[in-house]
Parts: structure tokens; sequence; C-alpha cells
């Protein structure tokens, strides 16, 4: 048994002399990691990977009363606490087999696991210490470390490709193909996990023919956001070095013909882009210029260095900022749901057990799940509690098709305006376009098609057409009140409960119907039925009496006439 005298961050940290086998042929460092590596043991040490026997001893009496250790072990139901909470536990008390381990480590009652049961012997028990996932051979720093996983069943390593596949032996199905930590597997499956490289080499191919390396970084930082931790590999390199690695040239520029190259090496954005490997409980953003990881307040800001422009101003990548409702130039600021961050919606893991939104842990980075049985869950519904999958996927197509409609309708006024003002000297109007054309790189930096923040990306589009038409519409190039058309915008607030505001406008003297249906077709509501003179005007509709869903809203006046949706959630 290991001295319990010794301090305790020997008893955590060595190697364990113990290690060494007569089935193994080769000998491990029994050198204190801590003395040369304080900063990442102090990180260890803030850990999960520093504090995981209570959560085997809490797991152990909950769902395993009644039940001897080698059943937890080798049993038909067998989910091997050992092998991921605390491999190198096999070396304690002059070495046992994984099942001995249960019962030194976690006491029973009678040879059974009881309600009661709890830890024991917590000075030995080693945590997910560093040779767990590091083989430190014996002549180290002589040799180095290499990335292994130390495998409790053969008690020997395994080594590994990547840590993604590192991380994969616990945090995914890579070795049990049963395990229901299924992180690893989720991100495969996710943008974050495949397509990066020949995404990058396709932008360079298409529009960075002639340019080096160097000049691509300068200006679009691709390696920062798509593969930050490629400037680690050949023990650290630029980020225009890894560039060069990773994408075809020729003489040294990128050509319409640059393909993808050392494939085998591209990182993706994998698990130590988010996850300072030491303390991957630390919201910490990997700075692939630095190569130091910055530590973060919020999961937003992390969303937002590469999903923003928190890290580069100049980004067209701007969900972060959309999902702010800041920056729109003469729109009005709004957040449609203050207080919520993108991994609420983006990593919700749900509560039902077995689940792939259970499972998966928020690392499909979706809000739409497709369940083994054919079914799905969406992260809607965690706080939206009337609705479902189904009808949270309607009202996100609903939002979607709005979205596609106004953006055409701004792309082919702001056309329309640049050509109006071909050779023009109208510093009004010039103003007006570039506010337009500002607002409409806003919108579309959103990249969700309208859905992160959709009242406040509709306003910034609406703003586009309302600028747009203003410019080719006016009189002259005056300061004359420009001539409106016949308008019906979007509600106000959206969703709403239980009221909201319509906004229309006419032009001229018209008889005005604005009506309110329910998804059927029936008229629920009648606002307005009346004559008006031109003006823009507001009406309020107030749905206390009606329930949830989609309502649609129709305006008819003259012969003008226009249709939109809204959705009532109590």
């Amino acid at each position: 048994m290991l001295n319990s005298k010794k301090p305790s961050w020997y008893l955590v940290l060595i190697p364990l002399l113990t290690l060494i086998s007569s089935s193994q042929s080769f000998a491990q460092s029994t050198l204190d990691c801590s003395q040369c590596h304080g900063t990442e043991n102090s990180h260890w040490l803030l850990s999960r990977h520093a504090n995981t026997q209570n959560d085997v001893a809490g797991e152990l009496a909950e769902e395993w009363a009644g039940l001897p250790p080698d059943s937890v072990i080798l049993g038909q139901d067998a989910e091997n606490c050992v092998a991921c909470h605390g491999a190198t536990s096999i070396a304690a008390n002059g070495g046992m087999t994984e099942t001995q381990a249960m019962g030194y480590f976690f006491s029973t009652t009678d040879g059974l696991y009881t309600s009661s049961t709890q830890a024991l012997h917590t000075d030995e028990w080693p945590n997910n210490a560093c040779v767990t996932c590091h083989n430190v051979p014996a002549d180290h720093p002589t040799s180095l470390p290499t990335l292994a996983i130390f495998n409790s069943p053969t008690d020997q390593y395994n080594d590994v490709a990547n840590v993604p596949t590192l991380c994969g032996q616990c945090h995914g199905t890579l070795r049990y193909p049963d395990n229901d930590h299924q992180r690893m597997d989720a991100w495969q499956l996710s943008k974050h996990g495949y397509g990066g490289q020949d995404d990058i080499s396709g932008e360079l191919a298409e529009e960075w023919a002639g340019s080096t390396p160097d000049e691509v970084i300068g200006e679009e930082n691709c390696i920062a956001c798509h593969a930050s931790t490629s400037v680690l590999l050949n023990d650290g390199i630029s980020e225009a070095d890894a560039l060069n690695l990773m994408v075809t040239t020729e003489s040294g520029v990128f050509t319409e013909n640059s393909v993808p190259q050392n494939t085998d090496l591209w990182p993706e954005v994998s698990c130590t882009s988010c996850h300072n490997q030491h303390n991957p409980d630390e919201i910490s953003y990997f700075n692939s210029e630095t190569k130091e990881y910055e530590v973060l307040s919020t999961a937003q800001e992390l969303c937002g260095k590469c999903h923003g422009d928190l890290r580069f101003p100049d980004t067209d990548h701007l969900s972060y900022n959309l999902a702010q409702g800041t920056g729109g130039m003469g729109v009005s600021d709004l957040q449609t749901m203050p207080g919520v961050q993108c991994t609420d919606c983006h990593m919700h893991i749900s509560d039902v057990e077995d689940t792939k939104a259970s499972m998966y842990g928020g690392h499909l980075w979706s809000t739409f799940i497709l369940e083994e049985d054919g079914t799905e869950s969406a992260s809607c519904t965690s706080c939206h509690t009337s609705m479902d999958a189904s009808s949270a996927y309607m009202t996100i197509q609903g939002w979607q098709s709005e979205y596609s409609n106004l953006d055409s309708i701004a792309n082919v006024n702001v056309a329309a305006a640049i050509s109006f003002l071909t050779g023009s000297n109208d510093s009004t109007k010039i103003h007006l376009l570039q506010d337009a054309q500002f607002n409409l790189a806003l919108a579309e930096g959103d990249e969700s098609a309208g859905v992160h923040n959709h009242m406040y990306t509709i306003s910034l589009l609406n703003d586009v057409i309302d600028k747009t038409t203003d410019i080719v519409m006016g009189v002259n190039d005056d300061l004359n009140p420009i001539a409106k058309e016949f308008a019906l915008h979007q509600n106000y607030p959206n969703p709403f409960n239980p009221t909201t505001i319509i906004n229309y406008q006419i032009p001229q003297k018209s008889m005005v119907d604005l009506k309110i249906y329910n998804v059927l077709g029936e008229e629920v509501a009648d606002l307005i039925n009346e004559t008006m003179d031109a003006g823009d005007y507001s009406v309020r509709f107030d749905a206390k009496n009606l329930p949830s869903g989609v309502y649609l809203y129709k305006i008819q006046a003259g012969e003008f006439s226009q249709v939109k949706s809204m959705l009532l959630l109590k």
C-alpha cells in the first residue's frame, strides 16, 4: 500500500512505480510532474478530472445497490467505472484487478454495494492523473511523454493518434461501444468535427489564388477559428506555417488548384480548441497566435470569438452580434432573449436518460437531434414547454422563409440603389446606401437565416428595404418627404404573450381591412375595417383569450394584399 503520510500531490501525480508489471516491456518515470509542470498541475487540481471518486461512489449507491463489485466490471450491464474514472487505481495496495479496486475503494456490506456506499482509501485514489493520459518514459525528461490512454483491463498503455481520440476513449464510444458518454461521437457528426479543411482549401482556391499563407493570415485568419490547435504540430509552428502545411501551394502561393494535404494532421475544431485539457471545465479559448489559453467569463464569449467579432472585428461571421441585438445603423437595439446564451439552445442536454439528446452532451451543437427511434428532440421545448419538436421546427421554417423573402428583396433593392447612385454626389443618399449595405451585411452575417434573433434581423432587412426604396423613390435630390408604398411589417414582439403590435403603411387614401386567422384559416379577430388616409399606422392585437400557436395576419388595402405569420407562446 502507498505511504499515506506522503503529501497528496505525491500520491496523485507520481506515475506510480507499481504500474510496472511483468507483462510490460517498459518502465515508467517516478518524477513528480508538478515540479516542472506547476501551471498544468494547478489547472488539473481545479478540474473534475482531479475529483472522480465521489462521483463513482454516488452512482454505485444510487444504481448498483445490492450488487457486488464484479457486476460493475464484468456483469451483463457492466459500466467499467475504474477504466475512465481512475484507471491507475489498480496500482494501489500492491496491485489489483479492476474488480478488486472497486471493492477496495468503495464500501460494501456483505460484499454488496448499498445505498450507503461511499468512497474509501481516498488518499490512494489517483483520480484521472497525469499518467492516465500520458505515457511518461523512465528516462524522462531525456525522452518525452506520448499521448496514450492507460488501459486498466490490460495494465498497458494504448497509443492514440491525437487529442480527440484520447478524449473519445472515455467521452465517446471508441473504447466502450455501449458507453452513454458520447460527446466525441456527436463532435464527429458536427461541423466542428468534419469538413473544415475542405472548406478552407475551397475558399483559398476561389478567393486567395496568388496569395501567400502570410498574406492570408494577415487578412483572414482561417487557422484561428477552423483549426487553432494546428499550431502545436511539429513542436510549434506559426499560423501561416500551419496553413501552408494543410493546403497545397505552388511556388509559395495558393492557386485555383489548391487542395487539402496532410489530412491526417488536421485537427478540426477539436476538444482542446475550447477546453484547456488540464482543466476542461474552465471556459477557455485557445489563441493560435499566442499558443496560450484565454480564460473567459461566459460560454457566450467563447462562441463570439469565432461566431462573432470578439477576436476579429472585421469578420463576416456575426451570429454572436445578432444574438446581442446591437450594431445596426439606424435600427434600435433589440435582444429577443436576454440572458439566454448560445449554449442554451445549441448545447442543450436533455434530462431524459439514454437519449441522444442526453448522451451527446450538447456536442452536436444542433437544436434538433434525431433519436434512435426516429423521433426528434428540440432544445426549444426546454423553455417553450407548450411546443414539441414538430411545432418548433415549423416555427423556425416560418422565420427562415420570411428572412429569405426579405433578404432577396433587400439584395435587389441594394443593387438598384447602387445603380441609381452611379455618378451621383448626393451625400445624403450615399450615406443611406452605406447604412443599408452595412445592415444587410449584419443581417446576412447571422448565418442562421434569421433564427438567432429573428425580430432584430427582420428589422435590419426592413430598414435596408426602406432606405434603398427612399434612395430610388425620393423626389429629385432634395429633402422633400419620400413617397411611401403599401407595406405590412412584422409584428413586434414575436413570439408574443399576449399582446403584440402590427405596423403598416398606405401611400394613399384606401379602404383598409386587417384580420387575424388561425392556421385553419378561421378568422379570430377583425382589427381594422375602415377607410384611412395615407400614412403610417400601428394597431395592437390582444390574444389573451386565444391558445398558443401560429397565427396569420392579412391586410387588404385597395388592390394591395399581404399575409404574415406570428407566434403566440403562453
